[in-house]
């Protein structure tokens, strides 16, 4: 734990190697990676960038934009705190590096064209600071993209156990590691207060249900979730008892969390003055 006594993402809430974290981060993945893929490709991503993958995870994304930048030298840095999940992946113009972004110095290759980072500073209490050093880390004119849950769908779900589960899962990442899944409701905002240019939002809501990738990784979720979230006294254990039978029923559908996606654009450098 640290200072303040909170754990954090990989000391036994989420992350780590087990073969159940795995299949959530896939999971997780096949929602969420087409919007991802959309996005970049939407600002340009493309041969020859230089870019920063924070927080990898299944590493997905990472090994996309290795084969979108691979011509003209492009390169990928893929970081995480616990790697092992891209071990596999590294290669010519791909490096799978372990770091921490809250304290650690910029990754080798920067600086980059591109900084993604999705699903990682809304679980970092520091997030503002951290959000302060991308964008450090960034070339002049280079962009950045944070993806982040935004939690506010949940409270108007039609479903009582569901809403209570997931709404639990918010306290619970709340109260153990320091999550804020109200912070993404709030972009573009945080990128405008740094005087990115060309500051855009998009959020993806996809539907939960059907037994579909969403329900799953929702489901395995609120699984690895649930001994934090009996300790804490959030909800009962019938309830999540009926949230998880009905994120397993294929004739259910509901929309658990959103994504918010923003993104800018680091000013130019200034032109040399004439001599």
């Amino acid at each position: 734990m640290n200072d303040q006594g909170m754990r954090g993402y990989g000391d036994d809430v989420l992350g780590g190697a087990q073969d159940s974290e795995r299949a959530r981060l896939a999971a997780m993945a096949a929602v969420c990676d087409p919007t991802t893929a959309r996005v970049l490709d939407d600002l340009g991503v493309g041969p020859g960038w230089r870019c920063l993958e924070v927080g990898a995870g299944a590493g997905t994304v990472a090994t996309w934009l290795a084969g979108r930048v691979r011509p003209a030298g492009g390169h990928v840095v893929a970081t995480d705190i616990d790697p092992r999940p891209l071990d596999d992946l590294a290669g010519p113009n791909l490096t799978v590096l372990h770091h921490d972004i809250t304290c650690d110095p910029q990754p080798p290759g920067g600086p980059f064209d591109l900084v993604h980072a999705r699903f990682v500073l809304e679980h970092l209490p520091a997030r503002e600071e951290v959000l302060d050093r991308l964008v450090a880390w960034l070339a002049p004119g280079g962009v950045i993209v944070v993806e982040s849950i935004a939690g506010f769908p949940v409270g108007s779900s039609p479903h009582p156990a569901f809403r209570r589960a997931m709404h639990a899962v918010e306290d619970v990442l709340a109260v153990t590691i320091g999550t804020d899944a109200t912070w993404g409701r709030r972009f573009p905002a945080p990128l405008l207060d740094r005087g990115l240019l060309d500051v855009g939002l998009t959020v993806s809501l996809p539907a939960t249900g059907g037994a579909n990738a969403s329900a799953l990784c929702w489901a395995l979720t609120l699984s690895r979730l649930r001994p934090h979230i009996l300790e804490h006294q959030l909800v009962a254990a019938d309830v999540l008892d009926e949230a998880l039978d009905l994120l397993a029923d294929p004739g259910f559908f509901d929309l658990a969390a959103a994504t918010a996606i923003a993104w800018g654009r680091r000013p130019p450098a200034a032109p040399t003055p004439a001599v």
